[in-house]
């Protein structure tokens, strides 16, 4: 299943099937560009930001499955063992729960490519009408556990490979990732008018922090590219910061909409924490063991470190600032228990305070 749904993810493998469907007419593919070759021509020539909910989903269809379903279902074994027949065959829910894993992963890799904040938005509603038709197609499955079925799926066809498991882990962030990005959509919704605008502001501010933890990351703390199973834990941080987003949206609501008092349960983080904790974080796992075993090149420079911690202490700003602006704009009771939280969720951020949520054991 990895390479079905990487294939989407990716968009760098070639492939033999011809079948592709231009989704715009406008664009005329260079002789010799055939596969996901033409759908990356495609999407290059077309899609840029800002993105449509109905760009996703045109350009999402251009990829067909059928040579990938051919390659999965393994009709020798099941032959040979026909007592685990479904173990090595395709069901129809299995070839509908690809489709909609294929669909949402070229989406979220679409929108990678140039997206921002609200490019993120149109995704999550490009993928509330995939889960639609998911629905459609497959009505005994219970609404609620649509989107477990992408997770389900890859799971079932992975060969458990250290790739494949990489693989699964992303799969899994990138779900938790559109939970807490429709969350945040159906939140903009609802608040009230007058604080849509500062909303708006905070959305933005948390999806640029969000990116450069991840970047910070991947390229400073987890800087071991020799390290087989670096993605699965980058991807698990990923997965527990979506998670807490939306269970701190969900306080978000209480105290905004129904004046729930909320009362701070960490200590507040210092500028000296804070500043510790981006220092600690700067210097990559087992640095020491690198240099002992004298590969010092694998460390990242210290431009690429110093460029990271800019980042990410600019994109912390923001969204700090874009908080302070909604908690002055709340009743003062309300704007107290908003700070709070605020003050909580920077508490978490360093690890003072324990996660709402558990992702994995």
């Amino acid at each position: 299943m990895a390479a079905i749904v990487c294939l989407s993810a990716c968009g760098g493998h070639s492939s033999t099937n011809d079948s592709l469907v231009n989704p715009r007419d406008t664009v005329v593919v260079p002789a010799g560009w055939t596969g996901e070759d033409s759908i990356a021509y495609i999407e290059n020539t077309t899609l840029q930001s800002p993105i449509s909910a109905e760009d996703l989903l045109n350009l999402s269809e251009v990829h067909s499955i059928e040579h990938e379903l051919d390659y999965y279902n393994n009709f020798e074994l099941a032959k040979e063992y026909p007592d685990c027949a479904a173990t090595y065959l395709a069901t129809r829910r299995d070839s509908a729960a690809m489709r909609l894993a294929n669909r949402f992963m070229r989406m979220n890799h679409l929108v990678q490519i140039n997206g921002v904040a609200n490019d993120w938005l149109q995704f999550a509603l490009a993928v509330n009408v995939a889960l639609d038709s998911f629905r459609v197609a497959m009505p005994s499955v219970p609404t609620d556990s649509a989107l477990d079925e992408i997770v389900r799926v890859v799971d079932k066809f992975s060969s458990l490979t250290q790739r494949e498991l990489n693989f699964q882990s992303y799969v899994e962030a990138t779900v938790e990732h559109y939970r807490t990005i429709e969350a945040y959509r159906q939140w903009l919704s609802a608040i009230p008018s007058q604080l849509k605008p500062l909303a708006q502001e905070e959305y933005e501010a948390w999806h640029d922090l969000n990116e450069a933890r991840f970047v910070f990351w991947h390229d400073v703390s987890y800087n071991q590219s020799w390290y087989s199973a670096k993605p699965m834990e980058i991807e698990a941080y990923y997965e527990c910061l979506a998670a807490n987003r939306r269970a701190e949206l969900d306080v978000e609501r209480d105290i905004i909409m129904n004046g729930r008092p909320y009362r701070q349960k960490g200590k507040t983080v210092t500028t000296r924490q804070w500043e510790s904790w981006i220092a600690k974080h700067s210097v990559p796992k087992d640095a020491e063991a690198l240099k002992e075993m004298e590969l010092d090149n694998l460390l990242p420079d210290d431009s690429v470190v110093a460029n990271r911690v800019d980042v990410l202490k600019s994109a912390f700003s923001k969204w700090l600032s874009a908080r302070q602006a909604i908690a002055a704009a709340l009743p003062a009771v309300q704007g107290k228990s908003y700070d709070n939280l605020t003050a909580d969720i920077h508490c978490r951020m360093i690890g003072q305070l324990a996660l709402l949520v558990k992702i994995r054991e």
